[in-house]
């Protein structure tokens, strides 16, 4: 079979999750199945994201700067004529099975099979937290998709679920395909090494480590108050380390860091590449994860691969994720974020339980198992 990977709308260094999925993924699956051939559908933007495996797979580049001819007529077409060259080129390429590893589907209809990953419908859940006409345009978009798509490939089964609570998605139509964790995530033991990385760093405190971009629903600001709690009424001795991108909800973030009076105790270093993580999860105390909604949450599992205690929310895909490897508290009390880590900060046997039992844990999740399952459902809508 031939098989396209629509890139079209990946954007790399701001996508988060999605981005470590699609690089894993495109990684294990393209070069490992001998049996099948790949076609990368890429953009002029992020064809370069692949340079390491490009000689190995077939790849198709649309330019896609706003000046070039090819976008400009393309747009004309999709306002005037209500047509998406981007999906006839990719009808024309007779490819056996198309795979958008995005929900932001390009989705009238596609003349070739088609599965889509959906990662999340967070719109439905917390609508306040886009704008109204992002609203509309994403439940527009993922309904398409949800039912236009010949099959689903969801990240969890929280996710699963949503689809067919909020979209009536039969469920039969949706395979749950757990994410993994790479080999670059795990315990390290070189404590020199990690000593001079702290100093780098400006690490000079024990820290709780999250790394998050700062949108709404990652839920920054319960954290600070959970912080400021710790602070004032438990004489917490640990600095709080952000990273992630940076996006418009920073500002408010920065505020509620001077309101709280937290300038000495929380470090914001915003993004890192995903290379430097594995180095703070080992640093770091604890991880935390107080977000509102997560349809997979690569975090806890990256942080338990590398021996990070992981305390999180108890809502979503979290609990699926973590099971019984992590502490959990109500991400909407910051109380009850406060307790948690106060129970758990300064108990080192705890601590050691949980980092052993986090490492067990990660070992469920691999991306060679992601990529095997993906495959087993090509194979299946293939044949329908």
């Amino acid at each position: 079979m031939n098989i396209g990977i629509s890139l079209v709308d990946f954007t790399p260094g701001r996508m988060g999750g999605v981005e470590t999925y699609v690089r894993n993924l495109v990684s294990w699956i393209a070069v490992n199945d001998q049996e099948n051939r790949y076609t990368l559908i890429c953009t002029d933007h992020n064809v370069g994201y692949f340079d390491a495996i490009i000689d190995r797979v077939e790849t198709l580049v649309f330019k896609n700067d706003k000046s070039s001819p090819g976008r400009l007529l393309r747009s004309l077409a999709r306002k005037v004529l209500r047509v998406d060259m981007v999906q006839v080129e990719i009808d024309r390429l007779g490819l056996d099975l198309l795979h958008n590893p995005f929900t932001s589907v390009r989705c009238s209809k596609y003349k070739t099979p088609l599965i889509v990953t959906f990662h999340d419908i967070q719109h439905h859940y917390y609508p306040d937290f886009f704008k109204s006409k992002d609203v509309r345009g994403r439940d527009s978009v993922y309904r398409k998709a949800a039912f236009e798509a010949d099959n689903i490939i969801a990240v969890s089964d929280h996710t699963k679920q949503t689809l067919i609570d909020s979209y009536k998605v039969p469920s039969d139509h949706i395979h749950v395909v757990h994410l993994g964790v790479g080999p670059e995530y795990r315990r390290i033991d070189d404590q020199t090494f990690l000593a001079l990385e702290k100093i780098n760093l400006g690490l000079t405190k024990p820290f709780l480590y999250y790394p998050a971009a700062t949108w709404l629903h990652k839920n920054h600001i319960n954290l600070l108050r959970a912080i400021s709690l710790l602070k004032n009424h438990h004489h917490f001795d640990g600095d709080l380390v952000l990273t992630g991108v940076a996006t418009s909800a920073r500002d408010r973030l920065m505020t509620k860091i001077s309101e709280l009076g937290l300038q000495d105790r929380v470090r914001v270093l915003g993004y890192l590449p995903y290379e430097n993580l594995p180095v703070i999860y080992n640093l770091a105390r604890m991880m935390i994860f107080p977000s509102l909604f997560e349809g997979f949450g690569f975090p806890v599992l990256e942080a338990m691969a590398c021996g990070c205690p992981v305390v999180c929310s108890n809502v979503t895909s979290l609990p699926e994720v973590a099971g019984d490897a992590a502490g959990y508290f109500d991400p909407t009390s910051p109380e009850d974020i406060a307790a948690c880590i106060n129970k758990l900060w300064n108990d080192d046997d705890a601590l050691r339980n949980m980092r052993e039992a986090g490492i067990n844990r990660a070992k469920q999740f691999s991306w060679q198992r992601t990529a095997q399952l993906t495959r087993e459902i090509y194979m299946q809508t293939a044949q329908q």
